[in-house]
């Protein structure tokens, strides 16, 4: 297909009325601004003042020996008619919508700068004649790599019964579960600072945290411990934000988890206890004050001496 030229489309112009209703000073202007774009212009149009074009001012007393206002009444003039097209406002002079190139044109020269389209014939690595005489590259270790598994088996999870029954052995009966309920359902109740006069005193939600407990293998006095340092904390926060909590349920999770953990606070010191420890601190003080002479003072002693 023979390509677009701007010359030949400026030639054929020669006979479209609207040019021929010009004057022939107007058709002469109208030729030498196709002429400037030509010349100056980039993929048909040019502005102004920007880069390496000169302003309009330059233009129209170099190229048309007129000023820029009567050289912008030609543009104007021209524009109505759509003999090219001109915008004020950015100094912006282009060819008309007859004369722009088409859009398969424009498609045609990004392409083209791309690189366009390779050489049908071009020699690659893979059509290259010189290459097929070689051998195909041998691979170490033969037939006997191509076929080895990329995978091993999975081996099947075999069922241990013995599993299976230890856990079903180890899961609370339901004794065992009432008997630790009853005893913490009514020391949490206490714990959250529920009023019994208020509040309805259900504690089902101790029951969940009994089977939970006994199950990860702790005893009621832990299981007690737990349920009772989790729910004062969290009531004690509550309190200090000014949102009590609503029911005992509302400690769920958080007691849940810590069962789960493990972590056991320590059991609450009697008065005795605290009595022995505070006689074996002030016996230690006493020895290491007197150089450590004597037998060092051990709070076994004073616990048992407390305990009997």
């Amino acid at each position: 297909m023979a390509r677009k030229s701007i010359e030949k489309a400026i030639l054929d112009m020669a006979t479209d009325i609207r040019v021929q209703a010009l004057s022939w000073d107007a058709c002469g202007i109208w030729f030498r601004i196709m002429c400037l774009i030509r010349e100056i212009g980039l993929d048909g149009s040019v502005t102004f003042g920007f880069g390496c074009a000169p302003s309009l001012a330059d233009v129209a007393r170099l190229r048309f020996g007129m000023t820029e206002t009567e050289l912008k009444t030609h543009l104007e003039t021209h524009c109505k008619t759509q003999l090219l097209a001109w915008d004020d406002a950015t100094q912006t002079l282009s060819y008309g919508p007859d004369q722009q190139p088409s859009r398969q044109t424009l498609a045609n020269r990004a392409n083209g700068a791309k690189g366009g389209r390779p050489p049908k014939n071009r020699i690659t690595e893979r059509t290259d004649p010189t290459q097929r005489h070689l051998p195909p590259m041998a691979i170490k270790g033969g037939k006997s790599v191509t076929e080895s598994k990329t995978h091993a088996p999975i081996a099947k999870a075999k069922a241990d019964n013995d599993s299976y029954h230890t856990a079903k052995l180890a899961d609370p009966s339901a004794a065992e579960i009432d008997a630790v309920y009853n005893r913490i359902g009514p020391k949490a109740f206490d714990a959250a600072g529920f009023d019994p006069a208020r509040s309805l005193q259900n504690w089902s939600a101790a029951r969940q945290w009994a089977a939970d407990g006994l199950r990860k293998g702790l005893t009621a006095d832990e299981i007690e411990r737990v349920v009772v340092a989790e729910v004062t904390r969290i009531a004690e926060r509550q309190r200090s934000k000014g949102k009590p909590a609503p029911h005992l349920g509302y400690f769920g999770k958080a007691v849940c988890l810590a069962i789960a953990s493990g972590a056991v606070p320590e059991a609450p010191k009697t008065f005795a206890q605290q009595v022995a420890e505070r006689e074996w601190e002030e016996a230690m003080r006493n020895w290491v004050r007197d150089g450590g002479k004597g037998p060092q003072p051990v709070i076994a002693d004073y616990l048992a001496k407390s305990a009997a």
